[in-house]
């Protein structure tokens, strides 16, 4: 139900509706508005036009869906202050997207999509071409190209094409190009990008194709990727004036919503990423995408509803720096929040709407529309004309907002109109404040025979924002003086918090009679608010019961598209919840204790439950929070990552972000005493006696897979087929020996995992709308352990901190008429649950042989990664539930990329593969001969290298080199499966005038780091 009420609009008088509603008229009329005349604004500005068919032919406009469905023919333009414009890039059959001005005002960056008229309509329409990056000078009209189509994925998974659009037959392939979109000028002469060159699907299919993080030298050199836990996508890094990049990323992470979209905010380099504002909406599932930063240094972002309005919704504001002593987020409960206004309702009202976590001091700059997949509202609510939607901010001079804006319904869907389709045009908001009607905006240019988009004011920076360009972060020290852990050029980061118990990881107003989580199953799965919109709390329990953290690592999935051992369109080789590959970095026990055995507390009182630890730098990773059964309490559903040599521990707690954070640096994990965990090269595990007694131990292993073939099926053999057999008997319905392949795998998965219908066994309360609210069958309910039945039945007991007697339950499984008031309401079916019955399994006296502690702890933990099986078929194996889809962490710390002070003495790098390990054989070139080293240019330099602390490198010149005007280092190392990771470093010592190098001039960047 929306958060809305009724508030009376401001006296709007007559003329001026009838003036306002002629001015709209005319727009959907066709009438165009923009004539030859001098703009409402002191600049220029370069935006992209796209053709426009009329108003009753939708064109595309690309989204956070589908950030490549552009119009054939968009072209790059540049208006004039006189209101004459000129085409600076033609989009013949192409199409420019993303331009931004550099800091002096003199080049536009943009991408192009080189031909949309060429598209695999089997593959969302992916142009065969791609796109990249290029720059133009807007005095002398050169253009330079930045990007040429590098591809670069996993290849320990595939035999790959060195074309990602064909291949011959024993090739995989892509069947589209590659994409680099949304260039970002950085300060220090770099610029940041988006790029799908690593070949991944998002998780989640919402997105097309999967684009992460990348920062390249502004002529394009030293390429390197900062954005490896972009797992579901990332769009449009836009610089703050602090030195932040904020990025729009797809939080579809485990059982999220599919269409969230959040705003995030990281350095340059990679390091410490940040929440600006999370979507967390209670009345629809908007993105948070199209940002920019006014003059006085408030963020603008644009919330819409994906996919079926083009990117149109409404303009949402609040600064960046907040008073001492304030909260920068709000409570989790939307209804604890101030409201602001969106929209009207037909009774001539604003309407209005809330957010949980909402950021300090939002607000809404248009407030004559909304985000919603729907309609906009009428203009003041009571008039037949529609207010229409915008995007697309761009931020100018004196706080000046220029967007873009559309009249009409702006939505692709009869809800309950959609035509006139959008007619997109650009305007300014002077001074950067709310508007309460699209006549408050001033007009700069619309042609009803172009979409006008993504405008950008031709302004230097100093015009903008007072300064010269934004504050320069430095780049990754890894230097070796922050921690004794972390050594020059480490391949590792540390990571860690202050406090378990301070959380927000229950939903601010989930179900009042789960207790505020989701119910155990409903009719529908879009009540939910605990897990797949906000929250992640598995059943009740208190902090009592929080013993340990266990990370988990997260691979990527390639897009194996066409040619051997691909499974579909966008299909994987595995199944598992979340369609990720989840795997077991460490769990750290949390409660410490002092020489006498005495309980550590924190600052605040509670039990100390900081904890820190050594990860691999460069791997995506989650935290959950397991009780001493090594099951999940709560869990985090978006990626990690910490870049080599980072230490992070800003987060404060566990999604705590209403409460003023514990400060890391008062906790015990913080003291020169405490022993940080090495999960790396180890991976500490929780085990139980079953006395209720839990320990730490530590296994000798990077990482633990738990998968059903390889875990679970054994257990299964041998101690429930007995009872639970195909062949009979089948206690309860349920088989599992049902070794009969569906969908690549024995059905006795799809049986216990995979049975949201409701196919098998006893039925759902709700028949026939399946098993809901996460539950994977009767069983399993997805990464909730606690709360699933089969847990229940292994242990003996209940597990989710309820009790039978809490909800009803109905005596004969699946029956509703057997519920205590005899199920003939909804409201009833949906309070009810599964109760606890009969004995522990298998039953004691029966001959067959008991589960261990450790197995039932296997299997819990199985349950809490996601359930995952690979394929049975071994022609998927290679890229099946096994494969290693992180290639090596690498690192080069020095030379740095560009200029170097000093003489050159030596090369220092850093290797790791946290999966298969890293195979030994590696190379290094150089494009110059070092002096004594009897080696040519271009010769392999490995064996030269010496390992100087854990995975580090080093080779000491026998003499050093007082210049190196053009240096180029390569730098290759793969793992055991066959991933290979690649630097191509360009890099100068010395000022000239030294001696000559022999060189010799290699192949173009093929991959990451600078």
């Amino acid at each position: 139900m929306r958060n809305l009420i009724f508030f009376k609009p401001a006296t709007f008088s007559g003329w001026g509706i009838k003036i306002l509603i002629f001015l709209i008229t005319a727009l959907i009329a066709g009438e165009s508005l923009a004539l030859a005349a001098p703009l409402p604004v002191n600049y220029d500005i370069v935006y992209v036009r796209a053709p426009r068919a009329g108003n009753l032919v939708l064109t595309r406009i690309p989204e956070v869906f589908s950030p490549i469905d552009a119009e054939p023919g968009t072209d790059l333009m540049l208006l004039h202050q006189d209101g004459t414009e000129e085409v600076l890039v033609p989009g013949g059959n192409g199409a420019v997207l993303d331009p931004y001005v550099s800091f002096d005002g003199q080049w536009v960056y943009y991408a192009k999509i080189h031909d949309q008229t060429d598209l695999n309509t089997e593959r969302r329409d992916g142009a065969r071409s791609g796109s990249d990056i290029f720059k133009i000078n807007l005095q002398t009209r050169q253009i330079v190209q930045l990007t040429f189509q590098e591809f670069t994925p996993n290849t320990g998974v595939a035999n790959w094409s060195s074309n990602p659009v064909s291949g011959a037959g024993n090739e995989n392939y892509l069947g589209y190009g590659i994409y680099n979109l949304g260039p970002c000028p950085l300060p220090g002469g770099k610029v940041i990008f988006t790029s799908s060159r690593n070949a991944f699907m998002p998780n989640k299919l919402l997105l097309f194709p999967n684009t992460q993080l990348f920062v390249m030298d502004d002529d394009g050199k030293n390429v390197t990727q900062v954005g490896h836990h972009n797992l579901g996508g990332a769009l449009h890094p836009t610089i703050l004036k602090d030195g932040r990049v904020m990025f729009s990323s797809y939080e579809a992470q485990g059982l999220r919503h599919v269409r969230l979209w959040s705003l995030l905010s990281i350095y340059p380099d990679g390091r410490n990423t940040s929440p600006l504002m999370s979507s967390f909406p209670g009345q629809s599932n908007t993105a948070l995408h199209f940002q920019t930063q006014l003059s006085d240094g408030s963020i603008v972002v644009t919330e819409y509803y994906s996919q079926f309005n083009n990117g149109f919704g409404t303009l949402l504001k609040f600064p960046v720096e907040i008073p001492q002593g304030a909260v920068r987020f709000g409570s989790p409960n939307s209804e604890d929040n101030p409201y602001i206004q969106m929209g009207w309702f037909p009774t001539g009202d604003f309407a209005y709407n809330r957010y949980p976590f909402m950021p300090y001091g939002l607000e809404s700059l248009t407030r004559f529309t909304w985000p919603h997949d729907e309609a906009s509202p009428f203009i003041d609510g009571v008039s037949s004309v529609r207010a229409g939607k915008v995007t697309q901010p761009s931020g100018a001079s004196n706080n000046d907002l220029l967007l873009v804006w559309t009249p009409g319904p702006a939505n692709e869907k009869n809800r309950p109109i959609n035509t006139p389709y959008y007619d997109a045009g650009l305007y300014v908001i002077t001074g950067g404040g709310p508007v309460n009607y699209p006549n408050e905006m001033l007009l700069i240019k619309n042609d009803p025979a172009y979409n006008e988009q993504q405008p950008r004011a031709v302004q230097t920076y100093q015009e903008i924002y007072g300064v010269n360009e934004p504050t320069e972060i430095p780049w990754l020290p890894n230097d070796g003086t922050l921690s004794a852990e972390l050594p020059e050029g480490t391949p590792y980061g540390l990571v860690g918090t202050s406090s378990l118990y301070k959380r927000d990881t229950k939903p601010g107003n989930g179900n009042p009679n789960f207790d505020g989580l989701d119910a155990f199953n409903t009719f529908s799965d879009q009540t939910t608010r605990n897990w797949i919109r906000q929250g992640a709390d598995a059943g009740k329990y208190d902090n009592s019961d929080i013993f340990a953290v266990r990370l988990v690592t997260i691979d990527p999935t390639s897009h194996i598209s066409y040619g051997p051992n691909h499974v579909g369109h966008f299909s994987r080789n595995y199944i598992s919840v979340g369609a990720e590959r989840m795997r077991i970095l460490g769990e750290i026990a949390l409660r410490k204790f002092d020489a006498q055995g005495n309980l550590i507390f924190d600052p605040e009182g509670n039990p100390d439950t900081s904890f820190l630890a050594k990860v691999p730098a460069d791997t995506p990773f989650t935290f959950q929070t397991i009780d001493k059964n090594g099951m999940v309490l709560n869990m985090s559903q978006t990626w990690h990552q910490v870049r080599p040599g980072e230490i992070l521990t800003s987060c404060g707690g566990c999604h705590a972000h209403s409460q003023e954070p514990l400060d890391f640096s008062q906790t015990a994990a913080a003291k020169p005493e405490y022993v940080i965990p090495d999960l790396a090269n180890n991976t500490p595990f929780i085990f139980s006696d079953g006395n209720g007694n839990s320990f730490e131990f530590p296994i000798p292993a990077p990482v633990i897979d738990l998968e059903y073939y390889r875990n679970i099926k054994p257990i299964l053999e041998r101690s429930c087929v007995q009872c639970h057999s195909v062949n009979g008997p089948a206690e309860a319905g349920l088989v599992l020996d049902d070794v009969f392949l569906v969908n690549g795998v024995d059905n006795t998965y799809h049986r216990l995992a995979n049975d949201y219908q409701g196919i098998y066994g006893f039925p759902p309360l709700t028949y026939p709308f399946g098993w809901n609210q996460g539950n994977q069958s009767r069983y399993i309910r997805s990464f909730q352990s606690r709360r699933s039945l089969l847990m229940w039945k292994l242990y003996g007991q209940r597990l989710d901190g309820w009790t039978n007697a809490d909800h009803p339950s109905a005596s004969a499984p699946g029956d509703p008429s057997t519920l205590p008031n005899g199920g003939t309401t909804v409201e009833e079916i949906e309070q009810a649950d599964i109760d606890y019955q009969g004995t522990i399994m298998p039953p004691p006296g029966s001959g067959v042989p008991p589960l261990t502690e450790t197995e039932k702890m296997i299997i819990a933990r199985w349950i809490d990664l996601g359930s995952p099986v690979t394929m049975a078929d071994p022609y998927f194996a290679q890229s099946g539930f096994f494969a290693d889809e992180l290639r090596p962490t690498l690192f080069l710390s020095t030379p740095r990329g560009r200029q170097n002070s000093g003489a050159m003495t030596r090369i220092r790098f850093s290797a790791f593969d946290y999966y298969s390990q890293l195979d030994p054989n590696f190379s290094v070139t150089l494009n110059f001969v070092v002096p004594g080293s009897g080696r040519p240019a271009g010769a392999n330099l490995a064996d030269l290298f010496v390992e100087v602390d854990d995975h580090i490198w080093e080779y000491q010149f026998p003499s050093s080199i007082a210049n190196v005007p053009d240096g180029e280092i390569v730098i290759e190392v793969q793992d055991l499966y066959g991933n290979k990771t690649k630097i191509k470093r360009n890099f100068s010592f010395g000022g000239g005038g030294g001696a000559d190098l022999d060189r010799v001039h290699g192949w173009r960047d093929l991959n990451q780091d600078p």
